[in-house]
C-alpha cells in the first residue's frame, strides 16, 4: 500500500509539473538537431507525459512481486523450506535520450523493492534532472530516502564507475 501510495503521489506530482518538465525538455531539444534520429525519442509533450503517468498507474495496478512464495515444502524431518521472491537491491540502468526511462525504471524498481541508479545520456540532461527531482521530492515528502533514485552525472567516468560497481549494483 505504501509503495502504491508513493507511486500515485509521483503520478500526481508529474501531472502538476507538466509545464516544468516540458520547459526542461525544451532545453535539451534546443541542443539537438531536429534531424537527429534521437530527437523524437527525446521529445516530450503533454500527451507523452500523460502516457507516462498512465504507465506509472499501470505499475500501481500490478500485484506486488515481493514475498511471493514460489515453492513450499516440508521435509520428513520437519524442516520447512520456502522459496520466496526478494528484491535485487540496487539496479543500474544506462540509457540515452529517453527521459521517460527515468519514470519507467523507478516505478518498476520501487514496486519490486529495489533502488535504482540511472545513467542517462547527456542529450537528455535537463529532462532527466527535472524528472528525478520530482521523484526525489515525493520520496522525501513520504519519509523515504530519496537516494533510492539516483541520477549519475553526465560523462564517461560515472558510467565506468557504475559498470565497475559489481559488488554493489
Amino acid at each position: 500500500k505504501e509503495i502504491n501510495a508513493i507511486l500515485e503521489a509521483i503520478a500526481k506530482e508529474t501531472e502538476s509539473k507538466i509545464h516544468f518538465i516540458l520547459a526542461e525538455n525544451e532545453k535539451d531539444l534546443q541542443r539537438m538537431d531536429s534531424n537527429n534520429p534521437k530527437y523524437d525519442r527525446l521529445l516530450l509533450n503533454e500527451d507523452r507525459i500523460r502516457d507516462i503517468v498512465k504507465d506509472i498507474r499501470n505499475v500501481i495496478s500490478l500485484p506486488s512481486p515481493l514475498g511471493r512464495v514460489l515453492m513450499h515444502n516440508t521435509l520428513p524431518n520437519g524442516l520447512d523450506i520456502r522459496k520466496k521472491t526478494v528484491s535485487f537491491g540496487v539496479i543500474g540502468i544506462i540509457f540515452e535520450a529517453r527521459p521517460n526511462v527515468c519514470f519507467d525504471v523507478f516505478s518498476l524498481c520501487l514496486k519490486s523493492g529495489n533502488a535504482c541508479i540511472l545513467k542517462g545520456g547527456s542529450d537528455a540532461r535537463f529532462s532527466n534532472e527535472a524528472i528525478v527531482d520530482i521523484i526525489r521530492k515525493v520520496l522525501d515528502e513520504n519519509d523515504i530516502n530519496p537516494n533510492i533514485c539516483t541520477l549519475l552525472p553526465n560523462g564517461h567516468a560515472a558510467t565506468d564507475d557504475l559498470l565497475n560497481a559489481r559488488e554493489y549494483v
